[in-house]
């Protein structure tokens, strides 16, 4: 059936094949031609002219559009049906009726069921109309093992492949299932596919782990169905961890960080010890391994305790109370005995209720007391967690404000050290262009423009400077 259905059909798909068993094992190997391939189903009843109704099964192959019955079956090419007319069928707002317009006659098909499959069927007859030749993948001819993600996508587009809508719907099988497949894809040798983070002193990073020869962490994005490779472990990476397992999730601890497992934990840890890898487990005293007191919490111990005691007294009371037989017999009994026994009774119930009134402000004293102890205890924590987060505020405050003042101070010292090298850059190209020119005589300081030249001046001279008063050329 699953070249009829698909392997993720719909619950009405599965009916449908169900129903038409006989007939579409007789159509699959006698009546489809060679070549063809079945791309979506659904059940239809077709209206003949002379009155009569055959139920049967409508079918759509890449070639053309067949109806399968016990008693007719037909075929019609795409390219010769002219158009088609989908409306409701009469009052019945559930089905649908379809008209197709066949050179010029009709043929026509009603008690079509309003679902997704009957609409993703519409779509695809309506695109092999237009274009008999265009490749579609549905629900019918994917294979659900596979995950449509972003590449596979892109692949399909470029080669001009069409998907239908309820396909993209029924493939989104979730973040956990959409991850999986995508990952089982790029690692086709994969052993243990397990959602997972990693969390080392500065963040956490990755969703999902792959173990094959390596132990690789990707992030998925499910909206954009892609998986970012992020870090590839060699197996003695994990050599000297703890593993610390809690009721569904383990933590794998390492000098670098942590790996948080969500579930499979005590798999990868088999297949650490299969590689070889030496490691430790956390144990834990017995009343630590209960569900709710592993991680300690007295919150979270609390409520434990709570559900616990609830769960234990509901079975006591079951177990205790007496069944309807035994307990008519002992009311009788005790109706006859509170006859003989009324004046006893009175005053055993004056006295009870005495008793029951002073239990019950014993009870709500304690009570008050426990809440204000329990009430002390948390402004007190309250009050402990506030002051410890002001101090870490202040030391924040403190070691950022010393980063900026040694900050400031190196910019400072570079501006300086900056500024010494390019006084001393600009007094030594000076002294290097002072070196270098040279005027033969005041005539040829005069032409250039340098006269009078100045001692320490460039192109300063004594013979230049004949009466010796430092201005060279001044006459």
């Amino acid at each position: 059936m699953q070249n009829w259905i698909g392997n993720k059909p719909t619950l009405s798909q599965q009916a449908a094949s169900r129903k038409y068993d006989k007939v579409l094992q007789h159509a699959l190997y006698s009546l489809i031609p060679d070549g063809e391939s079945v791309i979506k189903i659904i059940e239809a009843e077709c209206d003949k002219k002379s009155g009569r109704e055959i139920k049967g099964v409508l079918a759509l192959t890449n070639a053309q559009l067949h109806f399968f019955s016990k008693q007719e079956n037909f075929s019609i090419p795409y390219e010769k049906i002219n158009d088609i007319d989908i409306r409701p069928d009469g009052k019945d707002k559930t089905e649908w009726q379809l008209t197709l317009r066949v050179s010029r006659s009709t043929r026509n098909f009603d008690d079509i069921k309003k679902d997704d499959d009957s609409q993703e069927f519409f779509d695809i007859l309506e695109k092999k109309i237009i274009s008999p030749n265009q490749q579609i993948l549905t629900t019918v001819t994917h294979n659900f093992d596979y995950f449509l993600h972003a590449e596979k996508l892109e692949e399909l587009k470029k080669n001009n492949v069409q998907i239908t809508s309820f396909l993209m719907k029924r493939d989104d099988l979730g973040f956990s299932k959409n991850g999986e497949r995508l990952l089982k894809e790029k690692h086709p040798d994969y052993k243990l596919i397990i959602e997972a983070t990693y969390k080392d002193k500065k963040e956490k990073k990755g969703n999902f782990i792959v173990v094959d020869k390596f132990v690789w962490l990707y992030e998925y994005n499910d909206k954009e169905r892609r998986a970012k490779k992020i870090v590839a472990w060699p197996f003695a990476f994990f050599s000297e961890a703890v593993a610390d397992h809690y009721a569904i999730k383990t933590e794998i601890l390492t000098n670098e960080g942590a790996l948080v497992l969500k579930s499979s934990g005590k798999k990868f840890v088999e297949e650490l010890s299969a590689q070889g890898i030496v490691f430790s487990v956390k144990m834990r005293k017995w009343y630590n391994k209960i569900l709710g007191y592993r991680s300690r919490k007295w919150w979270k111990m609390t409520i434990s305790s709570l559900t616990y005691a609830s769960i234990f007294f509901i079975a006591l009371i079951i177990l205790l109370s007496p069944d309807e037989d035994s307990a008519k017999s002992e009311k009788k009994e005790i109706q006859t005995v509170a006859t003989t026994t009324a004046t006893n009774d009175d005053a055993d119930k004056k006295e009870n209720e005495a008793a029951a009134r002073a239990a019950e402000e014993k009870r709500k004293q304690e009570a008050a007391a426990r809440a204000a102890e329990e009430k002390r205890k948390e402004e007190a924590a309250a009050r402990a967690a506030e002051e410890k987060r002001k101090q870490e505020a202040a030391a924040r405050a403190a070691e950022e404000q010393r980063k900026q003042e040694a900050a400031a101070r190196a910019a400072e010292e570079q501006r300086k050290q900056e500024a010494a090298a390019r006084a001393a850059e600009d007094k030594r190209k000076q002294e290097a262009a002072a070196a270098n020119v040279y005027f033969k005589n005041c005539d040829a300081a005069r032409a250039a423009g340098a006269a009078p030249v100045h001692q320490g001046e460039p192109g300063y001279g004594k013979h230049l400077d004949r009466d010796g008063d430092g201005t060279g050329c001044d006459s």
